[in-house]
């Protein structure tokens, strides 16, 4: 049996793998978004920038911990299920974007701030008007490599009872079914294409054509 007549054969239970891998990186993603953007909004402003520039630092040296090294960290101490797996993917989640939202704040020019203070806006429309555009491009980076990042981690969650399609390539693992293998890893290559693919095309529309890094 291949990995395509695996998947026919067995759609109702892997639609169900497929909805549970989907639930956890999705909500994992919500939280880290709104975790990494708030804190890097606030690590940016210019009396925090010092404090800023320091978890720029901190987040960058972050990245290279192994996403396994945190699931394993919340196990000790959430215990087994898709609970510990969503929390470790939000953590992990959260260093992209937060480091990709305070970088490009504070890179943003002071001539630039000061310039539309002066048109009489208050810090927070500069912020929401002339920031947080400016900054778009990397932020929708910063969300794109937390959504890559997620789908694939949350295929190790699977060791930890979380579900999801893990669990088809775990069990082929244990089994040695090469088709459930492929079939799970497809699956899971596919999902992150796809995000990746309908993040880029979100980023296109809301990014203004002048902040547009050609790929």
């Amino acid at each position: 049996m291949n990995a395509f007549q695996y998947l026919g054969r067995n759609w109702p239970e892997v639609s169900t793998r497929i909805t549970q891998h989907l639930g956890m990186v999705g909500v994992a993603v919500v939280v880290s978004l709104v975790v990494g953007l708030g804190l890097g909004i606030v690590v940016s402003r210019p009396r925090l920038q010092k404090v800023g520039r320091a978890i720029i630092g901190i987040t960058g040296a972050a990245q290279a911990v192994p996403s396994v090294a945190v699931i394993a960290l919340m196990f000790v101490y959430t215990g087994i299920g898709p609970r510990t797996a969503v929390i470790a993917l939000s953590i992990y989640g959260i260093v992209p974007i937060l480091f990709n939202v305070s970088s490009a704040l504070l890179l943003v020019p002071a001539d630039i701030r000061e310039a539309a203070s002066g048109m009489g806006l208050t810090p927070l429309q500069v912020l929401m008007r002339v920031e947080l555009p400016l900054s778009s491009q990397s932020i929708m980076a910063g969300l794109r490599t937390t959504v890559t990042i997620d789908v694939s981690t949350a295929t190790v969650a699977s060791v930890i009872g979380a579900g999801g399609l893990g669990d088809i390539i775990f069990i082929g693992l244990s089994v040695v079914r090469p088709d459930m293998i492929i079939a799970g890893t497809l699956l899971v290559a596919s999902i992150a294409i796809l995000s990746d693919a309908l993040l880029a095309f979100i980023q296109r529309s809301v990014v203004s054509r002048g902040l547009s890094i050609p790929s």
